[in-house]
């Protein structure tokens, strides 16, 4: 729990509060120290970048004299300003301020003495020193107080389970406002998931946002042996979830030191398990209900119109004109007109970041799906796509082709309106739908919330969708991107 004031009188009792600090910052977030000569400033940013980054504390210094310093821990980066000898503003401006307040978790001691150019959301610590103890006064201002709020909800919510906890990590997150944390124990680690930044309502692309469809798309995935998490609890009014912990060998990063046919084996064979059962369009589990939507041509040309919509003004600096955004909605209507009306359970996100290797399972179980929230009925093609052009870690050709093989060995040709022959046509039409919609994603995160953490991965989908211009028959769509993304689709 994050209270408003503290005292200490020991380094370790501080340090524990430090810790619960640094599982909430991320970057954006400033925090301003203020404090009279010998209070404890100094000490309180150093045990706070250590907490953060594992620099061990006498690698950390003052930055008195150098103003600041700079500390990074993978794509972590913390700077840690010292305005105490600063003596205008305009001394202010020769320090990059700008960028730590945007990009990186900023610590600023002596903060007061130019409060005015602060960011209104930050978290103001006031250090009093009284005899032997030292208070810690905590004001949360701004957005950081829903920030701080929620997370003492989180904390609330764990000690009424009862379930012996011993710390918090937060983990990575995805491009969805969802939060994630490790909770370890004494026994097991658990996943705690977040969703309080999110609304249990569907947007017209289909998209769930709240728990609600998470919990009951996941009993019935654990009803048709699909391997999944388990739940074991949930606070529905504050949007929390506490699920099984299935370790650490995700497919994003394992894949680049263990057999990768050994980890996509596994994967294929979910999608082609899933393929073979006839799913309903009502699920009704545990006194839970929920309707499976149909991937139709609305949430497909929705989809795609967030790339017209984000992407190209990305691009070109300007919205895209009425009769260009047309010409596109039309080319890719007459590309769906190709599609078969094949049905079955489509995941949506069927790839690396959210799959994870279990060596103890048998079979197919191996691979654990952790997302799944936005699942609907849809071609069974797509969530092949999702897997064999993936949006965060390259596919190189002949990996491709592995998996459409593997695939195509097992798939049941007899219960679907398509045969091999016509296999790559529906593959290729649904796998440059997802990565143009993909593209429009990553640009409407950097144009609306300033989030530019996948703009890295823009490259990877643009040569998914130059590899299927190259071998499709998509010739309208590949004139298209040409004429009017030159340099980047050339083909």
């Amino acid at each position: 729990m994050i209270h408003d004031e503290y005292m200490f009188q020991t380094l370790s009792d501080l340090q524990q509060f430090v810790k619960e600090l640094s599982v909430i910052l991320k970057p954006g977030d400033v925090i301003a120290l203020n404090g009279q000569i010998g209070s404890g400033k100094t000490t309180f940013a150093k045990l706070l970048i250590n907490s953060l980054t594992e620099t061990p504390l006498e690698e950390i210094s003052s930055p008195t004299f150098n103003l600041y310093q700079t500390y990074e821990s993978g794509a972590l980066e913390i700077a840690h300003y010292d305005f105490y000898r600063i003596e205008s503003e305009i001394e202010l401006s020769e320090i990059d301020l700008s960028d730590s307040f945007e990009n990186k978790i900023c610590i600023i001691e002596w903060a007061d003495k130019y409060s005015k150019i602060l960011p209104k959301d930050r978290i103001e610590i006031l250090i009093e020193c009284q005899d032997v103890d030292r208070i810690y006064k905590v004001k949360p201002l701004g957005k950081c107080r829903e920030i701080i709020d929620n997370q003492n909800k989180i904390k609330n919510f764990l000690n009424d389970l009862d379930i012996n906890f011993t710390g918090l990590e937060k983990l990575p997150g995805d491009a969805s406002k969802r939060k994630y944390f490790r909770v370890t124990g004494l026994k097991d680690n658990m996943i705690l998931m977040d969703a309080t930044q999110e609304n249990d309502t569907r947007s017209k692309t289909g998209l769930s946002q709240g728990i609600d469809d998470f919990i009951i798309i996941g009993e019935y995935l654990d009803s048709i042996n699909v391997r999944v998490p388990k739940l074991i609890a949930r606070n529905k009014t504050d949007a929390l979830l506490l699920e099984e912990d299935l370790g650490e060998r995700c497919y994003l990063t394992a894949v680049n030191r263990e057999s990768y046919k050994k980890l996509y084996k596994p994967a294929i064979e979910t999608l082609i398990h899933i393929s073979n059962i006839k799913h309903p369009k009502n699920i009704s589990l545990n006194a839970n209900a929920h309707y499976m939507r149909d991937f139709d041509l609305d949430i497909y040309l929705n989809e795609a119109e967030i790339f017209i919509d984000y992407y190209w003004p990305f691009v070109n600096g300007k919205i895209c004109s009425e009769d260009k955004k047309q010409e596109f909605i039309h080319i890719m209507k007459k590309a769906y007109s190709d599609l078969t009306n094949d049905k079955t359970l489509m995941l949506r996100d069927f790839h690396s970041p959210n799959l994870l290797f279990l060596e103890n399972e048998k079979g197919y179980k191996k691979c654990a799906v952790i997302d799944f929230q936005d699942a609907l009925l849809g071609h069974p093609l797509y969530d092949l796509v999702s897997l064999a052009n993936d949006a965060r870690l390259t596919i190189n050709e002949d990996h491709e082709k592995y998996l459409i093989e593997l695939y195509k060995a097992d798939f049941r040709f007899n219960d679907y309106q398509f045969d091999k022959l016509s296999f790559m046509e529906q593959y290729h039409i649904l796998g440059v739908q997802r990565s143009i919609k993909i593209l429009g994603i990553f640009a409407r995160l950097a144009i609306l919330e300033n989030n530019h953490t996948y703009l890295s991965h823009m490259p990877r989908i643009i040569n998914y969708i130059k590899r299927i211009m190259y071998s499709s028959n998509l010739k309208e769509l590949t004139n298209w991107l040409n004429m009017n993304f030159k340099g980047i689709f050339n083909v």
